[in-house]
C-alpha cells in the first residue's frame, strides 16, 4: 500500500487552491470532468509524487456536501491509497463485510470506494494504475491527476509523507484500518500505520466523526513555507498551517 492522494471538501474550492499556491507553491494539474457524476467539481494538485485534491459540491444531495454540512465547514474528506492489485484488495475488504459504494474498472485504472460507515467514518479508496508496472514508481501514471501532472510539479513540496485521522476511539480505528489496508501497525506505536510509502496516524478527537486533522508534506524549505503562511495571514501553529480545515505540516 502507498499513500498517494488525499481529498478535502470545501464550500468554495478557489480560495483553498489559492492558499495552497501561496504557501506551498502548488499548481493545479487537473480539473476532472468525471467528478461531475458525484455532484462535484475539483482541482488536483501535484505535491511532489503525491497529490492533494479539493472538491466542491455543486449539486444537492452530493455525499461530499453532506459531509461538509456535518463537519460544519471545510474538512479532510477522502484517503486514496495505491496498490499493485486493487481487485484482490477489493475482494479481501468485501470479505470483511465492508461495502463498496463506487467502483471504476477500465483497461488503465481500477478503483474501489468503500462505505464510510464501514471504515470508521472516512471515505477510503484503494486504487491501481494499470499503466504503471511498479506502483511505487514515484512518477508513474496517475489517472486522477490527468496526463500532464508531472509538468506541474514544483521544487517546494517533495512528497506526501503522512496523514493523521482523529476519532473518539483511535485505538479501534487504527485496528480497523490495519485490517482494511492489510498492514501491521508499528510494533512500538499501535496508533501508527506505516505503509510502503507514507504513513497513517490516529489520535483522539472530539465529536462522533472521523476526520483528517493533519497532513505532513515533505518540503525543501520548512521556514520558507511557514513564512509564506504568516505573510498570507493564515493560522499557523506547531502542527502547521490551517488550509481547508486541515493542518498541513511542512517537514524536512
Amino acid at each position: 500500500m502507498r499513500l498517494r492522494q488525499i481529498a478535502l471538501v470545501a464550500a468554495d474550492l478557489d480560495p483553498v487552491v489559492h492558499q495552497f499556491a501561496a504557501v506551498f507553491g502548488l499548481k493545479v494539474a487537473y480539473n476532472d470532468p468525471g467528478v461531475g457524476h458525484y455532484g462535484l467539481k475539483n482541482a488536483v494538485m501535484s505535491a511532489g509524487d503525491g497529490f492533494l485534491e479539493v472538491v466542491q459540491p455543486i449539486a444537492e444531495g452530493a455525499s461530499a456536501g453532506r459531509f461538509l454540512a456535518k463537519r460544519g465547514g471545510d474538512a479532510g474528506y477522502m484517503v486514496i491509497v495505491q496498490t499493485a492489485d486493487a481487485l484482490a484488495h477489493r475482494a479481501r475488504v468485501e470479505a470483511l463485510g465492508v461495502r463498496v459504494v463506487d467502483k471504476i474498472e477500465s483497461r488503465t485504472y481500477t478503483t474501489s470506494h468503500f462505505h464510510p460507515l464501514d471504515t470508521g467514518g472516512m471515505l477510503l479508496s484503494i486504487d491501481q494504475q494499470r499503466t504503471t508496472e511498479d506502483y511505487l514508481d514515484p512518477y508513474g501514471d496517475w489517472m486522477p491527476a490527468g496526463p500532464g501532472w508531472r509538468e506541474t510539479r514544483t521544487g517546494t513540496v517533495l512528497g506526501l509523507e503522512g496523514i493523521t485521522l482523529r476519532n473518539p476511539d483511535p485505538e479501534a480505528l487504527a485496528a480497523l484500518w490495519s485490517k482494511l489496508l492489510d498492514t501491521a501497525p508499528d510494533p512500538k506505536d499501535p496508533l501508527r500505520l506505516p505503509l510502503e510509502r507514507g504513513e497513517i496516524r490516529f489520535c483522539e478527537g472530539d465529536g462522533p466523526m472521523t476526520w483528517i486533522s493533519r497532513v505532513d508534506l515533505k518540503v525543501a524549505d520548512q521556514k520558507d513555507v511557514l513564512d509564506r503562511a504568516r505573510a498570507d495571514r493564515l493560522d499557523v501553529d506547531e502542527d502547521g498551517v490551517l488550509i481547508g480545515g486541515v493542518r498541513f505540516r511542512p517537514v524536512s
